[in-house]
């Protein structure tokens, strides 16, 4: 339930004026050849098991439409550790799912899609997550900067000596909560740079978010790679600027993303095929 729409942040169109030196045939508004979109990735999750992977494909729509982006339902969908592999079975509104992948810590995966007589293949790799050390909630007077609330916080150490990149989602009875300004390329993504090695106290995964009593709260915080963790910080950006965003459609087509077109080079799929490693928990919001 929350490893396609709800965790796999924003995706948006934004159709840029400028240009950028590393962007491949950028989306215009005269384009007539539908992109793919990968929507999803491989999950880890020891806390609340997913009951099946699952990967949604999409393609690009039309400019300014206000329908929902065609789904893909004619892929072939497998994904590989190097030495097993899984196919994925279509299940309906472009997602595609198999129940018999575990993703395990270290492991490289690659996906394969088979589409329109094209094949795209883009890899990732699962790192390890610090579990919670605490996890609670403090309520805090409004501020210029926040709203007045309950904000939910947790107590977690960074593995000393380890290149370490964290995503952080937030769910408010069960709804995906995400607040798409600039600010969250700093706030939801962060790297341990300043504080390897280091616990880190009160951390608060969006304070933008403040919750209400009886509200059921749950926070995660996912090892995610350096590549993964450039792509959503240029996301973010990009969003976050774009002012009224229409979510639900496909990123940035300037924004690269991991899965390349074996064929043809120049036709790149959208979006980033991740492999993550969560830490979760929930509490019920009280009054003090």
């Amino acid at each position: 339930m929350k490893n396609i729409c709800k965790l796999s942040i924003i995706i948006i169109t934004i159709f840029l004026t400028s240009c950028e030196t590393d962007v491949t045939n950028d989306i215009t508004l005269n384009e007539t050849t539908p992109k793919l979109v990968i929507n999803g990735g491989l999950e880890r999750n020891i806390v609340t098991p997913l009951s099946a992977q699952r990967i949604q494909l999409t393609t690009t729509g039309s400019f300014l439409s206000n329908e929902d982006l065609p789904v893909v339902e004619d892929a072939s969908v497998t994904i590989s550790d190097g030495t097993d592999t899984w196919a994925f079975s279509y299940r309906g509104n472009g997602v595609y799912e198999n129940d018999q992948i575990i993703p395990q810590i270290g492991n490289t995966y690659t996906i394969t899609i088979v589409w329109n007589g094209e094949t795209y293949e883009g890899s990732d790799t699962i790192t390890e997550v610090p579990r919670f050390d605490d996890f609670y909630f403090e309520f805090e007077e409004e501020t210029i900067a926040t709203d007045e609330g309950y904000f939910v916080k947790f107590d977690t150490t960074d593995p000393a000596g380890v290149q370490n990149f964290y995503h952080y989602r937030l769910f408010r009875n069960n709804e995906f909560i995400i607040v798409p300004d600039p600010g969250n390329s700093q706030v939801l993504i962060v790297s341990d740079e300043f504080f390897d090695g280091r616990q880190r106290i009160g951390v608060n995964p969006n304070d933008e978010v403040p919750f209400e009593v009886g509200d059921i709260a749950t926070a995660q915080q996912l090892a995610i790679s350096e590549d993964y963790f450039d792509f959503l910080n240029e996301l973010f950006v990009q969003t976050g600027n774009l002012g009224n965003p229409i979510i639900g459609n496909p990123p940035p087509a300037s924004i690269r993303g991991n899965l390349i077109n074996l064929n043809n080079p120049n036709n790149r799929a959208l979006g980033y095929f991740y492999a993550v490693d969560i830490e979760e928990d929930t509490i019920t919001i009280t009054e003090d």
